[in-house]
């Protein structure tokens, strides 16, 4: 019976009753006296003990009759009833850790969805501004559970743009906050079938990285080099910023004139906006404009004077950039060149480089297919946090399996922790416990999640075999 219904009956009831009682107490109250009550002649003993006690007696009955049919369907609707508050405090924590996503802008690194994406990030051993891989989360719970997912919302993840979160690590969010904020990942959690969908698209992607890594490093030199030449540009470029927001602020700022279009601006205004905007563009680089006096709406959907401001807005922000270079000018200059320097190093050295045909021979009995889905594996599930700068992008990323915020699995790492492959299996699918011993002198520490809930065990053993075929000069 639903929950609603049931109370619905139980207060007919209590009404019932209650008005009941209320005509017994009323009946007669109507007639008149002739004396005050209690100076009135009670009922005698006999009238006690026959129609006064028969009435009482059946009053009661009634009512325990009531209570007798009532609170068992009371009680029979509980559990429901229960299970429906459960439901809707549920739900009105998904909606306040929805809010709290959005407010914190957690969509801004791991996506929209939870699926992935990337944060800004100044990468330590470069210097250099990156494009970090932030993970998805909306399979978290397949690797944490609640009390690890925590862990890493109160205190961030150090070296990483990922900031702490919670009071205790220094960041903004209360327990319950962070409570309703877990509460909408796991109702963001995409189903254990379309994450086990996912392995091979991942593998394809980490491999395609390993075939693209010259030409992607080689991107980063082109743009680190540009940026260089901008820096060196800087003290030519901001007498030409710093006359241009003056000029374009005097223009916008002319009264008087004829306005074909009433849209704020002068025709004459809009041909010389138009004019300077293109002598600049071709010194700085900045957006052109194209105002048409006989169109208010040189640009679809704004308005040309909205437009003109808006490249005014431009111009300050370039020239707010400019004039910081052009004060640090030395040190920016340097950093660059840095960065620039360590990009042509990773080049040249390609520590990201893995050789398959070798793997295949020394591990895999010649099996290249294996080899490369092995290395695809691991680069797609564990060089995150075993390899150090993967997250940073190839031109930062060391030799596999060199340390990050996991530890090294080079140099046969693997077969020292492990004495048997079969405890390796099992530590990779349940992912450690704190406190709780593994291996040879392991103590968990939380930190490595389980993967048995997103990888088969034939795919984790492959991770396995590949780690343990490097020996220990490898």
């Amino acid at each position: 019976m639903n929950s609603s219904v049931l109370i619905t009956l139980i207060a007919l009831g209590i009404v019932g009753a209650l008005a009941f009682f209320a005509a017994i107490g009323f009946r007669g109250s109507g007639k008149v006296k002739d004396y005050i009550p209690n100076q009135s002649k009670y009922r005698n003993d006999d009238e006690l003990e026959t129609k006064t006690l028969d009435k009482t007696l059946t009053v009661a009955v009634i009512v325990a009759s009531i209570l007798t049919v009532m609170i068992p369907l009371y009680y029979l609707g509980e559990q429901n009833r229960q299970e429906e508050f459960v439901e809707a405090f549920d739900e009105v924590s998904v909606e306040r850790g929805h809010h709290l996503y959005e407010e914190f802008g957690c969509g801004n690194c791991h996506g929209v969805d939870g699926s992935g994406g990337a944060a800004a990030y100044l990468e330590k051993r470069s210097g250099i501004n990156v494009t970090w891989a932030a993970p998805a989360i909306n399979n978290v719970f397949y690797r944490y559970d609640d009390e690890e997912v925590r862990y890493w919302l109160i205190y961030g993840r150090a070296n990483s743009p990922m900031p702490a979160w919670g009071l205790e690590g220094g960041g903004p969010m209360n327990d319950g906050q962070l409570d309703d904020l877990i509460e909408y990942l796991h109702h963001m959690q995409i189903s254990q079938q379309e994450e086990l969908k996912s392995i091979e698209s991942n593998i394809s992607g980490a491999l395609l990285r390993l075939e693209t890594s010259e030409l992607l490093v080689e991107n980063e030199i082109i743009q680190q080099k540009a940026l260089i030449d901008d820096i060196k540009k800087s003290p030519t470029d901001l007498p030409v910023i710093q006359k241009a927001v003056i000029d374009i602020s005097e223009l916008l700022n002319r009264e008087g004139g004829i306005d074909t279009d009433e849209d704020g601006l002068t025709d004459s205004v809009e041909i010389e906006l138009s004019t300077y905007s293109q002598n600049i563009s071709e010194i700085l680089g900045t957006s052109i404009l194209n105002l048409d006096p006989d169109n208010e709406e040189s640009v679809f959907g704004k308005k040309d004077s909205k437009v003109a401001s808006s490249y005014l807005s431009e111009l300050e922000s370039y020239l707010i950039n400019e004039t910081i270079v052009f004060e640090g000018y030395d040190k920016f200059l340097n950093d660059a060149e840095v960065g620039l320097a360590f990009l042509e190093e990773a080049l040249k050295n390609k520590l990201w480089d893995v050789s398959f045909e070798e793997i295949a021979d020394t591990t895999f009995n010649g099996d290249l297919e294996k080899a490369q889905r092995a290395v695809g594996l691991f680069n797609a599930y564990c060089a995150r946090c075993h390899t150090a700068g993967y997250s940073a992008g190839v031109a930062y990323t060391k030799k596999i399996a060199s340390g990050g915020l996991g530890p090294a699995l080079r140099a046969g790492r693997a077969n020292i922790q492990f004495k048997e492959k079969q405890d390796m299996v099992d530590f990779i699918i349940k992912g450690s416990e704190n406190g709780k011993a593994y291996g040879v002198n392991g103590v968990g520490g939380g930190k490595m999640p389980g993967f048995g809930a997103v990888l088969s065990e034939q795919d984790i053993e492959l991770i396995i075999d590949y780690l343990r075929g490097m020996g220990p000069d490898a």
